[in-house]
């Protein structure tokens, strides 16, 4: 290469840095610190809002429970008279005998008419309570979860879900969750319940019956017998219960309890509620008829009704469609609209309030 003056400001320059480098390595090393401190600030936010939906799940579980708590203590009585009118098979005169008569039979064992009378009602009681409380604290949290969930879900999918709709698939999700994770709490309920009614002086505890379950039916799996058909029933239910309750708020706000300004008031939530519940129930009666046959009978109750479709075909041909698909509906229905009432109005007063 030439010597001359055009080569001396390369030659010149070995020992300093380049301005190109310098100029380079400023912006990366700005850029790196600004990405780092993004990266800190979204990963902080995240884990907040991560923090957050935990919480609300929770508090959401906790005022399912009460609720659940509240309703299943108010109803109970019905509950008992439903339990021993479905389990029955009656044949001649006493098949002919409705629930009404079942109230004064429960009085007269327990002693007739005085505290104790009235006491036997709420005989078992805190064995139900045990297990509402996270059923439906399960239930009614999972609903909100899912629900938002498949909102955002289909926002982020551009896929347009009615209310009706992601309600419904939402429900029958939390239908399903409920029932699977407290379903032995259910049908140890469901045996002591029949103990009871047979006059069984003792009656084992919650955990002496789940021990007792497994021993004379051979395996874990007996404490899940019947759920298959009540996770099925709990996902119509559910489905129905959620889509036609927020539904029923706004028919109830235009034409039971006019009120058109402002979000729906409780009377109008309770009203809903009590809507709701019995047109779920109408549905899916037949599978908590065929549920609790499967809770109570044991091993004969397996074989009589091995599935679904059998099982609804052998109580239409053994006891007929009123008397066998849906035996004690209308004192269910005593049941439903107060729980149904109490439990979606007051959890939707608890959510809001904390």
């Amino acid at each position: 290469p030439p010597i001359g003056p055009a080569a001396a400001p390369r030659l010149a320059s070995p020992h300093r840095r380049p301005p190109g480098i310098v100029a380079g390595m400023a912006p990366a090393a700005g850029s790196s610190t600004s990405s780092s401190s993004s990266s800190s600030n979204s990963s902080s936010s995240g884990s907040t809002s991560g923090a957050k939906a935990e919480w609300r799940v929770a508090k959401d579980f906790a005022a399912g429970g009460v609720a659940g708590m509240v309703a299943r203590t108010v109803i109970a009585p019905v509950e008992r008279i439903k339990i021993i009118y479905q389990t029955r098979v009656l044949t001649g005169a006493a098949a002919s005998q409705g629930w009404l008569v079942l109230f004064r039979r429960v009085v007269d064992d327990a002693g007739g008419f005085g505290p104790k009378g009235i006491a036997a009602f709420w005989r078992g009681n805190t064995v139900a309570v045990v297990r509402v409380f996270p059923y439906l604290g399960v239930q009614l949290s999972s609903n909100e979860y899912y629900r938002k969930s498949l909102q955002t879900a289909s926002a982020g999918a551009g896929i347009s879900l009615s209310p009706e709709v992601r309600n419904f698939v939402a429900g029958g999700g939390a239908g399903m969750t409920a029932v699977i994770t407290t379903y032995p709490l259910d049908l140890a309920r469901a045996r002591m319940a029949l103990l009871m009614e047979q006059g069984a002086m003792q009656v084992p505890s919650l955990l002496g019956t789940l021990r007792h379950v497994v021993a004379t039916e051979g395996s874990f799996l007996a404490l899940y017998s019947g759920a298959g058909i009540s996770m099925t029933g709990a996902a119509i239910y559910c489905g129905l219960k959620f889509a036609s309750y927020d539904a029923s708020k706004g028919f109830c706000q235009r034409h039971l309890l006019p009120n058109s300004d402002g979000p729906p008031s409780y009377l109008h939530r309770a009203a809903s509620g009590g809507l709701a519940g019995m047109l779920a129930q109408t549905f899916v009666y037949p599978f908590d008829v065929l549920r609790r046959r499967l809770q109570t009978g044991g091993a004969e109750a397996k074989a009589k009704y091995p599935n679904t479709i059998v099982g609804f075909w052998r109580l239409y041909t053994d006891e007929g469609f009123f008397r066998g698909l849906y035996r004690g509906c209308s004192l269910n229905y005593l049941k439903t609209v107060p729980n149904t009432t109490v439990y979606l109005a007051l959890f939707d007063f608890l959510k809001e309030r904390f």
